[in-house]
C-alpha cells in the first residue's frame, strides 16, 4: 500500500504504527499518523506548527483528548482505522495535484486534514492548520524535508547514540525489503523496529528526553 510514498512518508507510517502500539490502540488512528508525521519530519513540524520537536505537544494534547489505555504486548500486525483509509486515499489526491512523482509527509498531512472530524484534523485546526491555508502554503513552496536541525540540549548520552544507531539501520534494513517487495521480511523489521523503540522510550525517560527525537 506504501509502495509509493517517500522515505520519510514511509518512516512516518511505521512510526504511528509503533505509536498506537505504545498507548495501546487496536487501530492506527488519525492522530498516529498525525504524531508519526511530526515525529519524522522535523522540517513539516517546523512550518506548520513552529517547531521541530512539536510531537510532545501535540500528544499531550491528544492525550487530555484519548488518554493512552494499557499496552497489548506482542508483535501483531495493526490495521488502519476506517478513517485513517480515508486520509491515505486523501493523501493519493493531494499528491497527484501537485508536481510530485511519490506521496510525501505534506500530502499526508493535507489528507489528514482533508477528514474534518478526525481528532488529527481537529488538533491541526486548533493549532492554527487549515486545509486551505497548508494547500496554499505548499502550492506556494514545495516542502522540502531535507532541513536537519540541531539539538538544543547538547550531546545526547552514548546508550542513545548507540540505539538510535541500530533503529537507522533496521530501517535501512526494511526500506531495502519494501524495495525488494519482500513485505513479510518488512514486517519483521517494522515488529524489530518497534521493540527498539520501546527501549529508546525508556532511555530517554530515564534521561529526561521527551521530544522523540532520532536526529
Amino acid at each position: 500500500m506504501f509502495e509509493s510514498y517517500t522515505k520519510n512518508a514511509s518512516r512516518a507510517i511505521h512510526a504511528a504504527v509503533y505509536i498506537a502500539r505504545r498507548v495501546g490502540s487496536p487501530t492506527i488512528e488519525t492522530e498516529h499518523l498525525l504524531l508519526g508525521l511530526l515525529r519524522e519530519d522535523k522540517s513539516l513540524a517546523l512550518r506548520f506548527f513552529g517547531s521541530p520537536w512539536a510531537a510532545e505537544k501535540v500528544l499531550k494534547r491528544i492525550e487530555q483528548v484519548k488518554p493512552p489505555r494499557e499496552r497489548v504486548p506482542g508483535s501483531f500486525e495493526l490495521p488502519l482505522s476506517s478513517e485513517s483509509k480515508r486520509v491515505v486515499n486523501f493523501a493519493a489526491e493531494e499528491s497527484a495535484l501537485f508536481p510530485s512523482e511519490s506521496i510525501g509527509t505534506e500530502h499526508v498531512l493535507l489528507g489528514l486534514l482533508r477528514e474534518e472530524e478526525c481528532l488529527a484534523a481537529k488538533t491541526l485546526v486548533e493549532s492554527g492548520v487549515s486545509l486551505a491555508s497548508a494547500r496554499e502554503e505548499l502550492r506556494r513552496t514545495p516542502h522540502n524535508n531535507s532541513q536537519k536541525f540541531i539539538r538544543e540540549r547538547g550531546p545526547l548520552p552514548q546508550d542513545v547514540v548507540e540505539l538510535q544507531a541500530r533503529i537507522r539501520a533496521i530501517q535501512t534494513r526494511m526500506e531495502e525489503a519494501i524495495a525488494a517487495h519482500d513485505f513479510e521480511k518488512a514486517q519483521l523489521c517494522s515488529n524489530e523496529e518497534g521493540e527498539e523503540r520501546d527501549q529508546l522510550y525508556l532511555l530517554y525517560r530515564k534521561y529526561g528526553l521527551t521530544d522523540w527525537v532520532l536526529d
